[in-house]
């Protein structure tokens, strides 16, 4: 009797004892899942540069930072040491262990400091995507001559069958083919200087493909470059859309 009491206590224990681990299991990792912020960076040029960064938080610290600039290879920093209390984070750029940059945190989860090497100082800054951020991709531009311009290099840059990559992984490093959305990136260096995610060359050809094919592609630029359905034809077709509509609105202002 004894010990079947004893047994059932055990059992009770051991399965509370699973659920409390279940549990924090779980709380562990929804707390580490990967968020995108964004911010600012600055090259080994010295020149500062939209960041775009994917984190990974447990609690208040910083568990990993990846620089993942759009159309470029993503950059991995490597984590130093968090100190939670002091508010800081101290991480190295990627195989160059001597630059350190100690980030420290602001309000609203702001981080930022100073990569130093001994020869470079190479600010960075890293948050939640505000309004800042949305300028800085250029959501305030209007449309104008450039929007078209990048459009109409676009629709060059995809001018066969052969300059058209319909894999599409968003790292824009092949001068030979490009895919919709590194033919809109290459094309917005070659005519502005940089990329802008949110700028209305971008943003009208996102608007052309949901229009004509609404709810139907997640990652509007990449999903619908890579459709098997797709052909040069329809994707000359949204381009054309696009630049239509930046014009009538040109016309419009």
């Amino acid at each position: 009797m004894n010990s079947s009491i004893k047994k059932n206590h055990f059992t009770i224990l051991s399965k509370c004892f699973y659920f409390i681990f279940l549990i924090s299991f779980c709380v562990n990792v929804y707390s580490q899942e990967e968020e995108l912020w964004f911010g600012t960076y600055t090259s080994e040029e010295g020149k500062v540069h939209q960041g775009r960064f994917n984190i990974v938080k447990n609690g208040r610290a910083l568990t990993s930072i990846v620089l993942a600039p759009y159309g470029k290879l993503p950059m991995k920093f490597n984590i130093m040491k968090n100190d939670t209390v002091q508010r800081f984070v101290e991480i190295s750029w990627p195989n160059k262990p001597e630059r350190i940059a100690t980030l420290i945190q602001y309000t609203d989860g702001y981080y930022a400091g100073n990569f130093e090497d001994g020869t470079k100082i190479l600010p960075i800054v890293i948050k939640k995507f505000n309004f800042q951020d949305a300028q800085l991709q250029g959501n305030w531009f209007k449309p104008n001559e450039i929007e078209v311009r990048i459009i109409d290099n676009t629709i060059k840059l995809l001018s066969s069958q052969d300059s058209w990559n319909k894999n599409d992984n968003r790292i824009c490093e092949s001068n030979n083919s490009y895919s919709l959305f590194c033919a809109l990136y290459e094309s917005s260096i070659i005519v502005d200087g940089e990329y802008r995610h949110l700028r209305p060359a971008v943003k009208f050809v996102r608007d052309a493909i949901q229009e004509k094919y609404p709810k139907k592609y997640d990652h509007v630029l990449v999903d619908f470059n890579n459709a098997k359905e797709i052909t040069l034809i329809e994707l000359h077709a949204i381009l054309k859309s696009a630049k239509k509509k930046l014009l009538s609105e040109m016309n419009k202002k």
